[in-house]
């Protein structure tokens, strides 16, 4: 009898679990929604959502730059495990090109696949954002999946999810479904608004943007997602909507996006239109990682969306809620001075087997100098130092010992430092007094600039092949990137081309304190402003 009673309990409860997980559950429990209208698809609104929706961003094949080849593969590691982006092109074996509009409308506003074991259909993870998609009306996604069927077929399934227990029960996700997805539709919103030519938006007009940005902003551009903090279970927080959360592997942090001052409650809606057209914000910082894909499908969309859009996020209720590292704000009338951060991104260096086939190079970092190969590696015998971002051409090679020439600029009365151009102090490389009496002159030339007097120079020494890069290029983007994050954390940011190279010095300099550049960096960040100023005509 115990055997009985044993086994009909574990047949009842096996019989529950996979009522409770199906997604016939939820949709018995959930109000039917609206089916599309009969007639053609509108081919340009389908487009429009497929952007807002940001479909490419994890659907766009790897490995090359048609945002349009939807093959998937793209993988996403988070605390749960990593997820693999599905092949969402039109092939009908590999893709979604064999699904029905009904398919289609399922996965997106339910998170429920074809296929499975059973034919109530295959729960999807959450990872794919139909919690936001849901929102979406039928015509609009019946208007994608149509879009999306005229886009390359890509051949090719991508690899299986790698998750963790109990995460890899996919039937489970029946019941986080059943507890957190409720099926509702957005309240309105669903067409775009006309803005009058005169540019004057009244009440009325104002109203039907924010409720047309609600609807992009909370549906197809499902940004909640990113920008709010979620729970043990993968739920968003919602008094904390939009205040920042961490990046899905935890090793990042998606900005609070809430209008508070720790947010983006200083942003006009004009500033949060030109983010989403051009990816610079008001500070003048440029959007980079995620947001930086995410800014090439927003800036496709109408302006008049892009007006809705920052409308609705100016209604966003604030939530205080500093990133990670990041003070407090500070209310007071007491200056507060901001720590002092420590910058770990790697300086931009080539593999070996480039700089063993170049014949210029570029210093990367601040390298010692020696007077031959012998002495490489002797702190005691080094005789100079080149500087990050010098130019130095190969004259011979031993191993990795390289005898490089140094060509560059000394003003009459100078003979330690060589400089990068005639007439401006971008510091190249300094030398002790045996190198200096080294180093072969022209005759003076008369710097029309500043009247000073100034000498052709060159010399051979010898260097270690670490810590260099082939590319001057490589150098200025990443001093680029360093400018921005460095600079415009704090102030507009001024281009290379506002001071001259001499200028760049001391104005660079003043601000040095306020940053986390260690020397290295500092040296290339200088070099790259000296390079691009006004009076270096694009830069060296």
């Amino acid at each position: 009898m115990l055997a009985k009673g044993v086994a009909a309990a574990a047949i009842l409860g096996a019989a529950g679990f996979l009522v409770l997980t199906s997604p016939w559950t939820w949709s018995l429990t959930h109000p039917t929604r609206d089916v599309a209208d009969q007639g053609p698809a509108d081919l340009k609104n389908g487009r429009d959502v497929f952007v807002a929706s940001d479909c490419s961003t994890c659907h766009a094949t790897p490995g090359q730059h048609d945002p349009l080849k939807l093959g998937g593969g793209r993988v996403l590691d988070t605390e749960f495990g990593k997820f693999s982006m599905p092949n969402i092109s039109s092939d009908p074996k590999d893709g979604i090109g064999s699904w029905t509009l009904a398919q289609f409308t399922r996965a997106v506003r339910e998170g429920v696949g074809p296929g499975g074991i059973l034919p109530d259909g295959q729960n999807l993870y959450p990872a794919f954002p139909y919690t936001s998609y849901q929102r979406l009306s039928a015509n609009d996604v019946r208007d994608m999946f149509a879009y999306i069927k005229t886009l390359p077929a890509i051949a090719g399934k991508a690899v299986d999810h790698e998750l963790k227990f109990p995460y890899t029960l996919r039937r489970g996700i029946g019941v986080w479904r059943l507890a957190f997805l409720d099926g509702q539709p957005a309240s309105g919103g669903t067409a775009p608004v006309a803005l009058p030519k005169d540019g004057a938006i009244d009440p009325q007009t104002q109203a039907a943007l924010v409720e047309r940005g609600r609807y992009l902003v909370e549906g197809a551009g499902h940004c909640a997602e990113c920008h709010s903090p979620r729970n043990f279970m993968g739920v968003i927080a919602d008094a904390r909507r939009y205040g920042g959360g961490a990046t899905p592997d935890g090793k990042a942090f998606f900005p609070n996006i809430s209008q508070h001052d720790t947010g983006i409650g200083f942003w006009a809606e004009a500033s949060i239109v030109s983010y989403l057209k051009l990816g610079l914000s008001p500070l003048g910082k440029t959007a980079g990682g995620d947001m930086a894909e995410v800014i090439l499908n927003t800036k496709q969309l109408p302006d008049n969306d892009l007006r809705a859009m920052a409308a609705y996020l100016k209604t966003v209720p604030g939530v205080n809620s500093p990133a990670p590292g990041q003070p407090a704000p500070n209310y007071t009338t007491k200056v507060v001075m901001v720590p002092v951060q420590k910058n770990d991104v790697p300086l931009p260096t080539s593999p070996a087997t480039d700089i063993a086939k170049a014949q210029v190079l570029y210093a990367s970092m601040t390298k010692p100098l020696y007077p031959d190969a012998a002495a490489i590696g002797d702190a005691a015998r080094s005789n100079g130092k080149l500087l990050g971002a010098a130019r130095i051409t190969v004259e011979e090679r031993q191993g990795k010992q390289l005898k490089v020439r140094l060509e560059g600029w000394q003003p009459e009365g100078v003979t330690s430092v060589i400089y990068a151009a005639s007439g401006k102090r971008i510091m190249a490389a300094v030398l002790d007094d045996d190198a200096a009496a080294k180093v072969e002159r022209s005759p003076f030339e008369t710097d029309r600039d500043t009247g000073a007097r100034w000498a052709k120079v060159k010399t051979s020494l010898w260097i270690d092949d670490a810590a260099l890069n082939v590319s001057e290029d490589n150098l200025w983007h990443f001093s680029s990137n360093l400018l921005s994050a460095s600079c415009a954390t704090c102030h507009s940011l001024n281009t290379p081309e506002h001071f001259t190279a001499n200028q760049w010095i001391g104005t660079l300099g003043a601000m040095r304190r306020y940053t986390s550049l260690n020397n290295d960096e500092y040296r290339l960040l200088l070099a790259y402003v000296q390079n691009h100023a006004k009076d270096m005509k694009g830069g060296h």
